[in-house]
């Protein structure tokens, strides 16, 4: 939770860095070297695929006391009859109450040559975002009046910007993602001034706020799915950290999946790619479904910092799901103490590790060597894994440990001492460095007749994924040469398809189930051999 300390001192630090920047703070205005102008680049750009205008700030009631996180984006994308969507969050940090609303919007006005956003939301009032003017209807430079109206409450804010914008890649354009392209800056520190109504109370606010803009091809970055961070620290420095995922779920060590962009003085500025970001912790939102990274360590040179989220419940499920939420920051820069503020916007989920063992043979007996290996199904390089092998001889019972903390997806395992028996059961548990992500497998295992040698058992693994829509897959063991059927039926009993039909060897096998001609429901997949039959029953939505 933000402290008292750190908020007396941005605030009281604010109005030494205006009187320090004031030869940037006029209109127009252009960086060197950048392709972003002011004011025209604050405006709208209808040749971008995708537009928004960004913002996040934190507060305090003169009235109340309380501590407030807030968020607000409008979005230019014209799909079907309207032209955007509006999504406004308050968050009452001294409460711990959250509150968002999303609601599609036409624009009234979108000046192109300076910022002038005009909207009335579906279900709303009339809100906007302008630039202010001067008694003689001059813009004034990097101030801006933002006004906002929700069923749960409304904002009235004005901004002051303290610093010069940070262009983020250096010049404001960067490529992002797997095919996605934007010109970005952000505005780093703006001293808020106005008032909020919540819960029936308006009271005046003040407090510290961010501004980012981006347009451009941005599609793709949001089917990619990334995580993003704006951080202001207490010496004056902010960052900017985006975090784009591929489709695989990869962090690929590249400046299109990786930028940081970071403001250290009103006269220097950097954006580099190879800083490291570890998630620490992670949480599920309330209904269980989805869950976000909730902690992060970041380290580049001489930056060490911890980012942790203040609500862990932040989600807004519409126009997608995703997590918005205000964030604190501990750590060194220099070797130095600092504390910060910012906010964190996580498109990236993540899932609980879905684990399947592929190989368990070798010597049975008293001082044999098993080899053990496994599969996980569902790798997600924002979530390393760690496993722990154990062992069950008294039918599931209880189980043992063998090894603990294991980074690699295979274990050579010296059995001896262990009293494998013919109804032993080996489990594998895999899960994150929290353990908030949790999954496992269970094999049975056993000597042969003549304890030369460990078996596996036949096995028919659950379907992955499930639910599916049009295609899953099915995965099945068999620990000897034999013949099989594997088949699948619906609800009634009745054949549905017939995935494989002969002899095989001993092995893992791996079937594609294509249900796109099939109706949603429930069908369950057979497999047979002799006189075993295993069934796993598989959910189809459409």
């Amino acid at each position: 939770m933000l402290t008292k300390f750190l908020y007396i001192f941005l605030l009281s630090n604010l109005s030494t860095i205006f009187i320090q920047a004031q030869d940037w703070k006029t209109y127009p205005y252009h960086q060197e070297g950048s392709d972003i102008y002011f004011p025209k680049d604050e405006g709208w750009h209808p040749n971008a695929l995708m537009e928004w205008w960004y913002t996040n700030a934190h507060a305090t009631g003169t009235i109340t006391g309380n501590k407030y996180s807030i968020m607000l984006s409008y979005f230019y994308y014209p799909k079907f009859l309207f032209e955007g969507i509006r999504i406004f969050n308050i968050l009452n940090d001294t409460r711990n109450q959250f509150y968002t609303q999303t609601l599609l919007c036409d624009y009234s006005n979108l000046a192109l040559d300076h910022l002038n956003l005009k909207t009335i939301p579906s279900k709303s009032g009339e809100e906007g975002w302008i630039t202010l003017q001067d008694s003689l209807g001059g813009l004034k430079p990097f101030e801006y009046k933002i006004s906002a109206v929700s069923q749960f409450g409304s904002i009235n804010m004005e901004y002051d910007a303290v610093k010069r914008p940070l262009m983020i890649a250096e010049t404001g354009f960067l490529y992002q993602g797997t095919s996605g392209f934007s010109y970005y800056y952000s505005q780093t520190m703006l001293k808020l001034m106005g008032t909020l109504t919540l819960d029936g109370i308006t009271e005046p606010i003040t407090g510290i706020a961010w501004i980012d803009h981006q347009y451009g091809n941005l599609r793709s970055t949001i089917q990619d799915k990334y995580e993003w961070f704006s951080i202001q620290l207490s010496n004056n420095m902010d960052i900017n950290i985006y975090y784009i995922f591929n489709t695989q779920n990869e962090l690929p060590n590249a400046s299109n999946h990786k930028t940081c962009g970071i403001y250290i003085s009103d006269s220097e500025d950097t954006t580099i790619s190879n800083y490291e970001l570890t998630r620490l912790k992670y949480s599920f939102m309330p209904d269980s479904v989805t869950c976000y990274a909730q902690q992060w360590h970041f380290v580049w040179d001489n930056i060490d910092l911890i980012i942790t989220t203040n609500q862990k419940y932040g989600e807004v499920l519409s126009p997608f799901r995703f997590f918005e939420g205000s964030t604190n920051i501990t750590g060194t820069v220099d070797g130095a103490p600092v504390t910060g503020i910012g906010f964190a916007e996580l498109l990236h989920r993540y899932e609980n590790p879905k684990i399947e063992f592929n190989k368990v043979a070798g010597n049975g007996t008293s001082n044999g060597s098993i080899n053990i290996a496994w599969t996980l199904l569902n790798p997600d390089e924002g979530r390393p894994i760690y496993y722990d092998l154990e062992l069950s001889t008294d039918n599931g019972i209880t189980f043992k440990p063998i090894v603990q903390g294991l980074t690699n997806t295979s274990f050579d395992w010296d059995s001896s001492g262990y009293g494998i028996e013919s109804t032993s059961l080996l489990r594998v548990m895999g899960y994150s460095i929290d353990s908030t992500l949790k999954g496992n497998n269970i094999i049975a295992i056993g000597t042969d007749k003549k304890g030369a040698g460990i078996q596996s058992d036949f096995q028919l693994m659950q379907n992955y994924p499930n639910p599916f829509n049009l295609s899953t897959f099915i995965k099945f063991s068999l620990p000897k040469f034999g013949k099989i059927n594997l088949s699948v039926y619906n609800s009634l009993g009745e054949l549905v398809n017939v995935l494989a039909n002969g002899e095989y060897e001993s092995g893992v096998y791996e079937s594609a189930f294509d249900a796109a001609d099939l109706s949603s429901g429930i069908y369950f997949c057979v497999l047979r051999t002799n006189n075993v039959v295993l069934k796993q029953k598989m959910v189809l939505t459409k």
